[in-house]
């Protein structure tokens, strides 16, 4: 699920030269046995409610659990190990993940993304976005695909800016972030719903330098609507 321990695990697998492979928490049985078959993991991490589904179909691999409060087997086998490790110095075309395609032409296909692919992408976007250690980022993505880990987490990290770290989208949420943050990232839905919501207006929105739509089209009456009320552009 998504929780901070999830970042440190994802930067754990980076630093240790081994490939990270985020998968939807929402995928069943039969969709876990998909990726299972084709990536053929060594080690799978899940939450502890899903273990009795995983164990029966992750061939050899070792299964690991954590929860939100940090507690699982990940956590008491790491309880036993130094708190540091040397990082292994992966080259710039080194697998650093793997990401699944959506499978709309067919089975999802596992796209291989090396060390320079992500760092390339993220500095990229920290200079256009112009992101600093000022800048205060509403993140309210699922983590286990581009736009939440890639995206948004990378470009926090490379700034030093912060994150206003939320479980999920709501709505009533995220407007209540607002006024401490200045750049909020979402798919074009995140958009419709808070301007379904009344309590969304200039005055919460004030201290926003940079609203970013990503991962499917923004429909133009959502831009228009958009502008309209708040004064601003959705990039």
């Amino acid at each position: 699920d998504k929780h901070w321990r999830v970042l440190a695990l994802y930067l754990a697998c980076l630093r240790a030269g081994l490939v990270y492979l985020p998968l939807n928490t929402g995928y069943q049985r039969a969709e876990l046995q998909f990726f299972f078959d084709d990536a053929k993991p060594r080690v799978i991490v899940c939450r502890p409610e899903s273990l009795g589904t995983v164990a029966t179909i992750a061939h050899e691999a070792t299964v690991l659990t954590i929860d939100a409060n940090g507690s699982g087997e990940l956590h008491d086998r790491t309880a036993t190990e130094a708190a540091r490790f040397e990082t292994v110095m992966s080259r710039p075309d080194d697998l650093a993940a793997i990401l699944y395609t959506s499978g709309t032409t067919g089975r999802s296909k596992g796209a291989a993304l090396t060390h320079r692919n992500l760092a390339s992408n993220a500095l990229a976007l920290v200079e256009a976005w112009g992101l600093t250690r000022g800048d205060v980022l509403v993140h309210a993505l699922p983590i286990y695909h581009v736009h939440g880990l890639f995206v948004a987490v990378h470009c926090a990290l490379l700034s030093g800016a912060r994150l206003i770290w939320l479980p999920k989208f709501d709505a009533k949420d995220v407007i209540a972030s607002l006024p401490a943050a200045t750049v909020m990232m979402g798919v074009p839905t995140f958009y419709t719903r808070l301007l379904a919501e009344p309590t969304f207006t200039r005055d919460t929105c004030s201290s926003i330098r940079l609203f970013i739509s990503g991962s499917a089209p923004l429909l133009e009456e959502t831009f228009a609507a958009f502008r309209a009320r708040i004064g601003q552009s959705i990039l």
